[in-house]
């Protein structure tokens, strides 16, 4: 379920390594990448801190599993995205909720060739 600057794929911005797990189970692989511990889920990739209590702070998806209450998902159009997303503003390459303001929320719908290919929730410059 996508839930626009809320949840994506049954995760919280916040939510503990443990919590991710107890969620989604245990990821198919485990990496640190730069400053980031990635938990890999397939098409849902999330990204928690490297902190000692390792919240997460992105999830981004493939997944066209995924979708919102309106059914905006991967592979939806941009018009979708525009109708079915309150609070949407749109550019060629993305789709946007949220401020881009450092440690805002943000959930972006990248776009290639007018349809979604990427769904992302995180905190701006995270």
């Amino acid at each position: 379920m996508i839930v626009p600057q809320t949840e994506l794929a049954g995760v919280h911005l916040l939510m503990s390594r443990a919590g991710v797990q107890h969620v989604l189970g245990a990821p198919r692989s485990l990496r640190v990448i730069g400053d980031a511990r990635r938990m890999d889920y397939g098409r849902t990739k999330v990204y928690l801190s490297l902190t000692e209590d390792g919240t997460a702070f992105r999830v981004t998806t493939t997944d066209r599993r995924q979708k919102t209450a309106t059914g905006v998902r991967v592979g939806s159009s941009a018009a979708a995205v525009r109708r079915g997303v309150p609070g949407v503003r749109c550019s060629a390459s993305a789709c946007v909720v949220g401020t881009a303001r450092a440690g805002r929320r943000v959930t972006t719908f990248t776009l290639r060739s007018g349809r979604v290919a990427r769904v992302t929730l995180g905190f701006y410059g995270a």
